[in-house]
């Protein structure tokens, strides 16, 4: 994806001339890729939200920025402006190492120093992102997940994190690219985002073709009713366009999800095509919020909902706030599935 350096997206301009420049060549530091991230975290995880609580913080030699996901999962960023090596690995693997036993304490008052922070507790913080209340407040953080965010890397970097994914080690690079204009001003950053979700690096089980859907409300409420009656499932607003709908097969189950709501739906896929769309998504004064895309839908809304701390009980801590992703624990989201249907 491309995203504008400055200026919200809007700084640079479809069929000017931009050319390929190493962040250190215009004058790019660390500091400001990691400012760009932490406030635009959806450059880096577009198919999810993620809650930063922390960034540059002195603690444990802790990364770039910190955050949490929906599952309670640690997030440690680590952003190399220029060429990243093997001993990155070792920096960000000791840096997990030492947060592991992280207390809830700890989190909370790397949370209340980040400048961007507007909660007085994480914890409720928390609570209100993951529509969670059943969590543990010690668990939050006792998993990580690992990012390396670099413009290039060299071949054993890459060697090493296909060998640590390869043993269920939790760890992505992700690379960028700047490009900046004919006067070397930077314009223009691209980065492909991370692919793995919550469930895909906490999960051995296998996938048994179960997808994870939120109908993503927060600006049209009851949009999910539209799509039940519909058969669609719907996304709209996202700068990747139709991406965050595609990968699935015809066939597979999806359970929608609606914020605040639980599970509130089975659906079975019709047409994994994903196609524009219109008639779901509405501002509060009737307008047609941009950028709707569907794919074709079977619902079952006649079944019981589930909660995300019901799932929890039955056995899976489910990645709410991913906006299109697999299940990957088959056996359980089976269970679920069960469940519902026990209407």
């Amino acid at each position: 994806m491309l995203y504008g350096i400055d200026s919200n997206n809007a700084d640079f301009t479809i069929g000017e001339k931009y050319i390929m420049k190493a962040a250190s060549e215009v004058g790019l530091k660390e500091k400001n890729i990691e400012d760009f991230i932490a406030s635009n975290p959806e450059t880096l995880f577009p198919n999810e939200e993620i809650l930063v609580i922390g960034q540059s913080i002195s603690y444990r030699n802790m990364a770039d920025v910190l955050a949490l996901d929906a599952t309670g999962n640690l997030i440690i960023v680590e952003i190399k402006r220029d060429h990243s090596n093997r001993e990155t690995v070792g920096q960000l693997l000791e840096y997990a190492a030492k947060m592991k036993d992280v207390t809830y304490d700890e989190l909370n008052d790397i949370s209340k120093k980040y400048k961007k922070w507007t909660t007085h507790d994480l914890y409720d913080a928390f609570k209100v992102f993951s529509d969670d209340d059943y969590i543990e407040k010690e668990k939050l953080g006792s998993k990580q997940r690992i990012i390396i965010v670099a413009p290039d890397s060299d071949e054993g970097l890459q060697r090493i994190v296909t060998w640590l994914r390869t043993y269920g080690v939790p760890i992505e690079f992700v690379p960028f690219s700047i490009f900046a204009d004919e006067n070397g001003q930077p314009k223009i950053f691209e980065i492909k985002g991370v692919q793995g979700t919550p469930d895909s690096v906490v999960s051995s089980s296998t996938w048994k073709r179960h997808w994870i859907f939120n109908t993503n409300e927060t600006h049209s409420p009851g949009a999910y009713e539209k799509m039940f009656d519909r058969n669609v499932a719907a996304i709209y607003g996202y700068e990747n366009g139709p991406r965050n709908l595609q990968g699935s097969s015809v066939g597979d189950i999806i359970l929608a999800y609606v914020n605040k709501k639980g599970l509130m739906a089975i659906g079975e896929v019709l047409d994994d095509k994903v196609e524009p769309g219109e008639g779901i998504f509405f501002d509060e004064t009737g307008q047609q919020l941009p950028d709707e895309y569907h794919i074709k839908v079977k619902w079952n809304d006649k079944v019981s909902p589930v909660t995300n701390g019901e799932a929890k009980k039955i056995g899976y801590n489910l990645p709410v706030r991913t906006v299109f992703g697999k299940l990957h624990n088959g056996e359980m989201a089976q269970k679920i599935v069960d469940v519902m249907n026990k209407s």
